[in-house]
């Protein structure tokens, strides 16, 4: 296939993926410009504006032109064709204004289509935003835009969010389109969460904590989806690591298979990779003479993905030493998250609050205005059994 095939194809690509979501005509690609992802920061105002702070919000839209040219064009709004093979086939625009529905006006000073939400992938929002900003009301353009898309991904910057969108994806010819696929890769590991706007306001609406996922920037502009963003009270309060969220979504359940857990066993001189089959969560809340407390239950199924170390193969007795060492690991991650949520934090992403109300509805109404500080000091037994069923030996 010649290189002008390879282009009619990627262009072909792209706008499958891009007109899935809804209808389209002609109309629409001539003068509409397709929003594909959003990133929102806040942003220091300028010249005599009366407030000290602007909503900045970064566009990404394609540009279907070139992805038939030569080498593809430009991220950032500039150049023309015949560019840098390695470079974008899109445009960014950055709009600010002291609320996102006048920012989003001022692009009709900027382009010469019509934006179009209706097949956004991806809302980002930046570091700085979400710890100070109401993310309600952050989101609140996009509840009220009848076209926005309630299953798009909201995600989390490590820094700010604008700046992700100048990053080099190794294969998507998008940053939008990869951290939406990116996203979709919870079923292969619990390293990060998954949420749609949907899911979002439906938390923030009803005044609950939740995890989003976070993006960071790697070296050579390479992007990293992973650990999750604590969201408190609407506002960011710190960070999880990837082994932490993983270790949170086993407590959920939430866990889609294909974890890995790397087991060190110094008694065998070996090192192995538990993969994931299957994992059952159970959370209960307990309450005797007025004193709450929880018991979390987890009961795993899976398998020996790798084996180093010394090359002896494993006995019974080997076996279930490996599953109870597996179990300790896992309880000791679980106790690490819980106490970074409890004491760190006090924020209630695992829902134990909702466990208590669906329960003990009567002693929830009486302990809900003291929930935070209860959370905080709330003791918790872990018990975790491993069953390994296949030691991933092929005859």
């Amino acid at each position: 296939m010649n290189r002008g095939s390879l282009y009619r194809a990627g262009l072909f690509l792209l706008l499958l993926t891009i007109i899935t979501a809804g209808c389209w005509d002609n109309k629409d690609l001539e003068r509409r410009a397709l929003v594909l992802g959003a990133a929102v920061d806040l942003t220091a105002a300028g010249g005599d504006l009366a407030v000290t702070e602007l909503w900045k919000i970064t566009l990404e839209m394609p540009v279907l032109r070139r992805m038939v040219t030569r080498g593809g064009g430009g991220g950032g709004g500039g150049g023309g064709e015949g560019q840098d093979e390695n470079t974008m086939p899109t445009w960014r625009l950055t709009l600010t204004g002291t609320t996102f529905a006048e920012a989003i006006n001022k692009a009709a000073t900027r382009s010469e289509r019509t934006l179009f939400f209706g097949h956004q992938k991806i809302l980002l929002m930046g570091e700085e935003l979400a710890r100070r900003g109401d993310l309600q009301s952050v989101l609140d353009w996009w509840a009220r835009n009848r076209e926005s898309y309630l299953a798009i991904e909201v995600l989390l910057a490590e820094g700010p969010a604008g700046g992700i969108m100048e990053a080099r994806p190794k294969f998507a010819r998008s940053v939008s389109l990869f951290l939406h696929e990116q996203a979709q890769q919870v079923i292969k590991t619990s390293r990060f969460v998954k949420h749609s706007l949907a899911e979002v306001l439906a938390a923030l609406d009803a005044g609950r904590d939740i995890l989003l996922a976070r993006v960071k920037m790697g070296p050579r502009q390479e992007l990293e989806v992973s650990g999750a963003g604590v969201i408190r009270e609407g506002r960011l309060a710190g960070w999880l690591t990837p082994a932490e969220t993983q270790a949170a979504l086993w407590i959920t359940g939430e866990t889609k298979g294909c974890d890995i857990l790397v087991v060190p066993v110094p008694e065998l001189q070996q090192t192995l990779s538990v993969e994931f089959g299957k994992l059952q969560a159970e959370v209960k809340p307990l309450m005797e003479e007025d004193k709450l407390s929880f018991t979390i239950k987890i009961k795993v199924e899976g398998k020996i993905a790798e084996k180093m170390g010394n090359p002896k193969l494993l006995a019974a007795a080997d076996l279930q030493q490996v599953e109870n060492r597996a179990a300790r690991l896992m309880e000791e991650r679980i106790r690490q998250v819980l106490g970074k949520l409890q004491q760190q934090y006090q924020a209630d992403v695992l829902g134990f609050g909702r466990k208590v109300e669906k329960v003990r509805p009567r002693q929830w109404e009486a302990m809900k205005g003291q929930w935070r500080q209860i959370y905080a000091s709330l003791p918790v037994t872990v018990q975790v059994k491993v069953n390994i069923r296949r030691t991933g030996m092929v005859s």
